[in-house]
């Protein structure tokens, strides 16, 4: 279980605004967007949520609570007393996101997931047959997935590492059809050695569920852009390993604990040769989390843009959505995958990680259209 922790909520900035302090863009629903009377309004990694109100947040590790101070931009920009740390804060918030593997990051994107394993928690065993992967991956990309994430090992919570000439056998085959058709792909490893085979049959984007704490994986993208192969990176958050990860999840508090995290990451990327224009992080709900600890990512997820890098989220299907309804089976779990997307869309998410493609794909277009 995590930490329990507090939220002190705080009228001076000077208690927040310490030695590391984070700030969490507030989103606005379209009527707040439309009302004249708000003051100057943001705009989330340039795309289509906005904001007036910001969080600024520090935490105090030692009493275990949370200092809060919430407010308008412009007040904050006008009593803040780092005024140039605050305006670099606020870049990183929304500043426009470049292109990712070709993708316009104003749009909401989805990533369609085609296992090729016999004991994935949703559809495992399904698409073990290279042939039959390659048709549920056509199939995705017709429901509207503009990204194809190839996995070849499964790392549901208690899963046991495969061999690498087993990952090999199982995604190689679907890797090198998929290119054919120029197919956007990313391959889902936690191994340099998948990760170099996948960039040279034709991977565009190398989605690591370890984050890249191997330094060999690191190696492997830094050498492959200097070659000129332009790869694209998903780092997650995972704590532990998949088969122990959840026996015991401990966090100060999640979304900071994460956020430290995957900023240290997209660093040693950046230092190894990796342009940030060709990363993308995860919050990794499920991979080491409690319920609560996922919930409170979701809760908090306009924190990571300050990160200034895409968003990508993965909720479907995942075990929280059955322990707070009855235990529901994992194919009963797509009206909380819808909810939770829905969620992160209006958090300014980019790209969503689905099962569903289709059913999906019309959520989304009904939350722009209402």
């Amino acid at each position: 279980m995590s930490a329990h922790f507090k939220i002190k909520h705080s009228k001076s900035l000077c208690v927040v605004e310490n030695e590391q302090f984070w700030v969490k863009p507030v989103p606005l629903d379209k009527i707040g967007m439309l009302n004249p009377k708000n003051p100057k309004l943001f705009k989330i990694a340039g795309g289509k949520v906005g904001f007036f109100d910001i969080d600024v947040c520090s935490f105090d590790f030692k009493s275990n609570s949370l200092n809060l101070w919430r407010g308008s931009v412009i007040n904050w920009l006008k009593k803040t007393k780092i005024r140039q740390i605050a305006e670099e804060k606020l870049h990183n918030i929304i500043e426009h996101r470049p292109k990712f593997a070709g993708l316009n990051m104003r749009d909401t994107h989805l990533m369609g997931i085609v296992n090729v394993t016999p004991d994935s928690f949703s559809d495992g065993g399904q698409f073990l047959n290279a042939e039959m992967a390659v048709q549920h991956a056509s199939k995705l990309t017709k429901e509207g997935a503009t990204i194809i994430d190839v996995g070849g090992e499964s790392t549901r919570p208690g899963s046991k590492k495969i061999s690498l000439k087993e990952e090999s056998q199982r995604v190689m085959p679907v890797i090198k059809e998929l290119s054919k058709n120029n197919t956007l792909i990313s391959v889902d490893t936690r191994n340099p050695e998948i990760m170099h085979k996948a960039l040279f049959k034709g991977a565009q984007i190398i989605n690591d569920i370890s984050g890249f704490r191997n330094r060999r994986s690191v190696q492997v993208v830094a050498h492959a852009f200097k070659k000129g192969l332009s790869p694209h990176v998903v780092i997650m958050h995972m704590q532990g390993e998949p088969d122990t990860m959840q026996v015991s999840p401990s966090y100060n508090f999640t979304p900071i604990d994460v956020y430290i995290y995957l900023e240290e990451q997209i660093n040693l990327l950046i230092s190894a040769g990796l342009p940030k224009s060709s990363i993308v992080v995860d919050v990794g709900f499920g991979f080491g989390k409690s319920v609560s600890d996922n919930l409170s990512l979701i809760d908090w997820m306009p924190l990571f843009h300050g990160l200034g890098v895409p968003i990508l989220v993965g909720v479907s299907r995942k075990s929280t959505i059955g322990k707070i309804d009855n235990d529901a089976s994992v194919d009963m779990r797509l009206g909380g995958s819808l909810a939770l997307t829905l969620r992160s869309i209006n958090a300014g998410v980019q790209i969503i990680r689905s099962h569903d493609i289709q059913e999906t794909m019309q959520a989304i277009k009904l939350w722009h259209a209402s």
